[in-house]
């Protein structure tokens, strides 16, 4: 069987706007930062913040099972640990180490899913006392 002549690019851009209409049904905007690996003085390396990439919009989507967290009690009271899907749009620029913060919350990619020509999706956990979205 043959694929008709411009068949692949029409599911590509029916894919395109189904992802587009999904993310505005909960549409959340975050400026990520990003974070680079340094070399310090003794030749060893060392992370450190980079440039703030600009705001885009995302959907932010709750994976751990049923909203359910990892605990941790530190000195100051109890952190959570939730796992989310960090969905973006085909053009969306995320990388590993990029987090944001809400709150007492801190949102970091943990990995970037295999792009797929429509959508750009990234595992990241919120390590927090009060991890929100979802």
């Amino acid at each position: 069987m043959t694929i008709p002549d411009g068949a692949l690019e029409y599911e590509l851009a029916i894919q395109r706007g189904v992802t587009e209409a999904f993310i505005e049904a909960e549409p959340v905007s975050i400026a990520l930062r990003t974070r680079g690996r340094v070399r310090t003085p003794s030749g060893a390396y060392a992370t450190s913040e980079g440039p703030a990439r600009a705001p885009q919009t995302f959907k932010v989507i709750m994976v751990s099972p049923a909203g359910a967290s990892i605990e941790q009690s530190g000195g100051d009271g109890t952190e959570r640990r939730v796992d989310y899907v960090l969905l973006g749009t085909y053009d969306a620029q995320v990388g590993i180490g990029d987090f944001w913060e809400e709150g007492a919350t801190r949102y970091e990619v943990s990995s970037v899913i295999p792009y797929n020509g429509y959508e750009v999706r990234a595992n990241v956990r919120a390590y927090g006392t009060d991890p929100q979205n979802g």
